[in-house]
């Protein structure tokens, strides 16, 4: 009974499997947007449920064993039924389930005892790495304790140096040890190693080293699911990367993270299953999210997969339910003699008598009297010597004595009998009297015969219509399944498309915008570069007039002074706050005295200087407003 609950759950197992796996699935592409440890949970959580699946089935089964106890094996272990029924697809579908299941629990110890045996070379490996290894210098102890007190860690924290380890790691389960390569000291700089330091430390942090013993005692329960190994990949995977976000929390630099990875990563070969790492993971996938450049989003073909396959091996679980209810209804409605009854056999024909001797048979056909031999009247004994073997069936059969007429009916209907398995391996012989049958006998033999044919027409006819039915409503459960796979299919694969353009589009948007940022910063740029190249041309070509009016008029004799637009008192005035006089001979700053003391008169008044044969002739002019009459 037991054995047939493990039986039932672990080939259960495999769609149940699949279906969790879909459902792991769609939760990952939900959170792809979310932190690691959300994913994280989920994927522990999909885990915990495939490990309880089978158990929850096995109890279920043991404990109502009524509705699981149909078995394909019925077929199997009844030779004694007709061959018309033994040989329905009803018959065979069910004994091909019989042999898968028969060999299920033996293959699935021997598998339980190979990763057994896997999981206990890695603990020791493990073992060996912590024995072999020493304690570090007092730097890298204060350091280990140092970032454990930054990260809240409360529980003492071991620390070893080993030769033998790659990369620095976290060994064992209930009292973890951080194992600290050589190598990996001399080949990273102190702030890179205080960095995978605090990947490892938080590793601790989050007791993964207990979880990471589940998975492996779970993947050896469940070896034979790629569900299971593909949910247990995906734990360690946003395992690392949750550890990834706490030593980035630690050290404050990303970048210098990332590199202490790809370091690390150059520095290690391998590492224990039964231990945690920071080379762990997909390290090109870690370094760009730590960079800022991926989002997590997982690979739709195992989604579609699991779907696929899930809903298939439901369906033929489905259809094997209900062809072990037609097979219980077959039994409870013609219940099969047990194998342990002598003689099971139609009737033979009329004067025919049957001697066994000391034999037991579990199935044969009656005898027929031949028709020729009796309306002769033919009569005697015939002895049919015979050879059984491991099965009880007959191999080789030989007539020892009795009418030539007789011999070949007699000789062709023992070799279809079936002996209990007792009487494997020896000979025996079975005594066959042909006799004259009275009428009466006859009489009584027609009616049989016709009754027999009766039922079975009758039986025959029932069976049809219900192997009939049953492949209608399989026909009708499989197109209703495989529609309805096709129609999820068709959706899934339009959502997907739709996220896919849309973050396309999102990517062209935010191209398009840092473009037209880039463009503006650059217009501005030009323009303040030839604002400045224009205010620098306007200076130097202030600076050329002035020494070209320095030049121009130095050395020269003024001739005269013309005042335009002024009265005569205000001509006086402006030509006693003038620098320079009528003789005068002009210096190089002669020009900006004179346009000092005209501002310094007030009002508008141009400037203009001509020379004439070495001459200078000085004329002022008054603006329209500033004129007096």
């Amino acid at each position: 009974m037991i054995a047939q609950a493990l039986r039932t759950a672990l080939l259960d197992f495999v769609w149940q499997g699949l279906l969790a796996a879909f459902v792991l699935w769609a939760a990952l592409l939900v959170l792809r947007k979310r932190p690691p440890r959300a994913r994280y949970l989920a994927c522990c959580v999909a885990l915990a449920v495939m490990a309880v699946l089978p158990a929850v089935t096995a109890c279920l089964v043991y404990t109502a064993p009524a509705a699981h106890q149909v078995s394909a094996t019925a077929i199997a272990v009844a030779p004694h039924a007709p061959t018309a029924v033994r040989n329905t697809p009803l018959s065979r579908s069910l004994s091909w389930a019989a042999g898968i299941e028969s060999w299920m629990l033996p293959l699935w110890s021997l598998g339980v005892l190979l990763f057994s045996l896997r999981l206990v070379w890695a603990a020791r490996h493990v073992s060996l790495v912590r024995r072999r290894a020493a304690p570090p210098g007092d730097a890298v102890l204060d350091l280990v304790s140092a970032l454990a007190r930054r990260m809240r860690l409360d529980r003492p924290v071991r620390a070893l140096l080993s030769n033998s380890a790659d990369c620095p790691s976290v060994a064992g389960w209930l009292r973890p040890v951080l194992v600290l390569p050589a190598a990996t000291l001399a080949g990273l700089t102190p702030p890179q190693l205080e960095a995978v330091l605090a990947h490892e430390l938080a590793h601790i942090l989050r007791y993964d080293y207990l979880v990471n013993m589940l998975q492996s005692v779970v993947e050896t329960l469940l070896f034979y699911h790629p569900a299971v190994w593909w949910t247990s990949a995906r734990i360690r995977h946003e395992r690392e990367l949750c550890c990834d976000d706490l030593a980035v929390e630690s050290c404050g630099d990303a970048v210098l993270y990332a590199r202490a990875l790809t370091r690390l990563e150059r520095l290690r070969l391998a590492a224990p299953q039964l231990s945690l790492g920071g080379g762990g993971g997909s390290l090109l996938y870690r370094i760009e999210r730590l960079t800022g450049g991926r989002t997590a989003l997982p690979s739709k073909l195992p989604g579609i997969l699991a779907l696929s396959l899930g809903l298939a091996c439901l369906v033929f679980n489905m259809q094997a339910l209900n062809m072990q209810s037609t097979r219980a209804a077959q039994q409870q409605a013609n219940p099969a003699p047990p194998l342990a009854a002598a003689a099971v056999f139609a009737p033979d024909d009329p004067g025919v008598r049957v001697d066994l001797g000391s034999a037991s048979v579990v199935h044969r056909d009656g005898v027929e009297y031949p028709a020729a031999a009796m309306a002769k009247g033919v009569h005697g004994t015939v002895v049919v010597e015979g050879t059984l073997d491991a099965s009880g069936a007959v191999t080789d059969a030989r007539v020892v004595r009795g009418p030539q007429e007789l011999r070949k009916a007699a000789l062709e209907s023992v070799l279809e009998w079936r002996f209990t398995p007792g009487a494997a391996g020896r000979t025996t012989q079975v005594r066959i009297e042909f006799a004259e049958p009275s009428a009466s006998s006859i009489a009584v033999a027609r009616e049989y015969s016709a009754v027999d044919s009766l039922i079975e027409e009758e039986l025959a006819h029932k069976l049809d219509l219900q192997l009939r039915a049953l492949r209608d409503r399989q026909n009708l459960l499989a197109s209703e399944q495989a529609g309805k796979m096709a129609e999820m299919a068709a959706a899934l694969q339009s959502r997907l498309q739709a996220a896919q353009l849309q973050k396309q589009v999102e990517a062209l948007l935010h191209q398009r915008t840092e473009m037209g940022a880039a463009k503006s910063a650059l217009a501005e740029a030009r323009q303040s570069q030839i604002a400045a190249m224009t205010r620098r041309l306007a200076d130097v070509q202030a600076t050329l007039n002035a020494l070209r009016r320095q030049n121009l008029f130095a050395g020269q004799t003024v001739k005269s002074i013309v005042i335009e637009g002024l009265d005569r008192a205000a001509r006086r005035r402006l030509l006693a706050a003038l620098p320079v006089h009528m003789g005068d001979t002009l210096a190089a700053d002669s020009f900006d005295k004179i346009q000092a003391a005209l501002k310094s008169f007030g009002g508008h008044l141009g400037l203009s200087m001509s020379n004439n044969d070495g001459q200078v002739e000085i004329r002022i002019t008054a603006a329209p407003a500033q004129r007096t009459p």
